[in-house]
């Protein structure tokens, strides 16, 4: 029997995986960490439903040996019959914003030094920067680096879009497959002034949005921001209302805590060097984890114009590796409600008034039901956690019985356990370490959604 032990990291549908170690392919084995996180769901072709995620390692590998046949899906707790599963970099365009930081501060590293401790970044008589000549700029190593980051994509298919900014958002591509004009763009960029990151990052937003298709945010900066209109959390904000994942590369005196939380915060990553000169390797990796979407489609069984809100879960079996998402809540849109409410009208006239409907109903399924019907009712379930970020004490909103608190750290561990009686509703943490947690509750024998919280020091 496999020795697995599943830890629920979001409620966004990811969750980190822990097995025995067994050399599987793709370079993977099951001592490694595998994510599976689920960008959305469309269920736009109702009674099909689509399901946008990626799947990687937790070196940043994508795991492209996801079959069909290895695949699970529950929505509500019934199987669904799945019905095609593609690698979306294969036939699916994806479409990419590039952000750029060229403000003055990307004329140089941060370290003015070589190896043999010579100045890199000698003063003239008047205190301005002066580049050897055989000394390449972070700015024009930015630039080759997100070229070559661009050939990576299939331009037949991808879509680019370019943002430049230093004290003001100053360079705009739209979406376009042209490769000359994104390259045009980006060569034609100089460092100067100030640092506008967040306005730049929902101008890139924006951009990508215009269209449908997976959409990436890939931002590279080297300072903190100075002179933006928006505010960090409304990046987070809006790139989670629109459903775009947010990688972020961090150069020199980059923001680490702030920009690592947009990352994290938006499903995408955070990546920091100290040294230009490894933003071509950087680029390079995120290529590859932006490529490793996949799209599934199920057919959903469940025609209830009632149930609006569904809990969908997915289930991977890859040889001792075994992936499967938290559940959590879809809603259908307005449209997809009346579909289904239409073809519970037409169901009645054929069941003729629900007569002979009544005569079948066994015994047994009443009680299937009720007891259905009891469980759900007695199920914990955690409606609001704030604030989050926290400080040290969280304020949760729960309904529960006796049972416990419990805070997961990103590794899975369980770092704290609260007795608990249903009435309580202000905790103190205090005493755990700034980072990433999840608050989960146990009550009534069974387990809660999992909401996903900050504390910060």
């Amino acid at each position: 029997m496999k020795n697995i032990i599943i830890f629920f990291l979001s409620t966004i549908f990811t969750l980190s995986i822990f097995g025995q170690t067994k050399n599987i392919i793709g370079n993977i084995s099951t001592i490694d960490t595998a994510d599976l996180t689920i960008l959305n769901i469309y269920p736009d072709s109702f009674p099909n439903v689509s399901v946008v995620f990626k799947a990687e390692s937790r070196n940043g590998e994508p795991v492209w040996d996801l079959t069909k046949e290895k695949m699970t899906v529950q929505e509500n707790s019934q199987n669904c019959d799945v019905i095609s599963l593609e690698k979306i970099s294969e036939n699916k365009p994806i479409n990419i914003g590039i952000v750029i930081d060229h403000s003055s501060s990307m004329l140089r590293d941060i370290k003015p030094y070589d190896q043999n401790k010579n100045l890199l970044y000698p003063y003239d008589t008047s205190m301005q920067f002066v580049l050897r000549k055989n000394r390449i700029a972070p700015i024009d190593n930015a630039k080759s680096a997100v070229i070559n980051f661009v050939s990576t994509f299939d331009i037949r298919k991808d879509y680019i879009s370019v943002i430049g900014f230093s004290n003001i958002v100053d360079k705009i591509l739209p979406l376009t497959q042209d490769t000359a004009q994104i390259n045009s763009l980006v060569n034609s960029m100089r460092a100067d002034f100030s640092t506008a990151l967040y306005d730049a990052m929902i101008t890139g937003i924006d951009e990508i949005n215009k269209t449908d298709g997976v959409k990436v945010l890939v931002v590279l900066t080297d300072g903190h921001d100075n002179l933006s209109k928006s505010k960090y959390n409304d990046v987070i904000d809006k790139a989670n209302k629109d459903n775009i994942p947010v990688y972020i590369i961090g150069l020199g005196y980059a923001n680490i805590d702030v920009l690592t939380l947009i990352a994290k915060s938006t499903k995408g990553q955070f990546y920091f060097t100290q040294s230009s000169n490894s933003l071509n390797t950087v680029y390079t990796g995120i290529s590859k984890q932006v490529q490793a979407f996949y799209n599934l489609i199920y057919s959903s069984s469940n025609f209830s114009s009632a149930d609006s809100t569904r809990q969908i879960e997915l289930t991977f079996d890859i040889d001792s590796i075994y992936l499967v998402t938290n559940p959590a809540s879809s809603n259908f849109p307005t449209e997809v409600v009346k579909f289904v409410a239409k073809k519970e009208k037409r169901k009645q006239y054929l069941i003729g008034g629900g007569i002979a409907l009544a005569v079948l109903i066994t015994t047994g399924t009443l009680l299937f039901f009720f007891q259905k019907m009891k469980r759900n009712k007695n199920q914990p379930n955690i409606k609001k956690l704030f604030p989050n970020p926290a400080i040290g004490n969280i304020n949760i909103d729960f309904k529960s019985g006796i049972g416990q608190l419990q805070i997961v750290n990103l590794s899975g561990q369980i770092v704290k356990t609260i007795e608990i009686n249903g009435t309580e509703k202000q905790f103190d943490l205090s005493d755990l370490q700034a980072g990433n947690y999840i608050a989960v509750i146990q009550a009534n024998g069974q387990r809660s959604n999992a909401i996903k919280f900050i504390i910060q020091k």
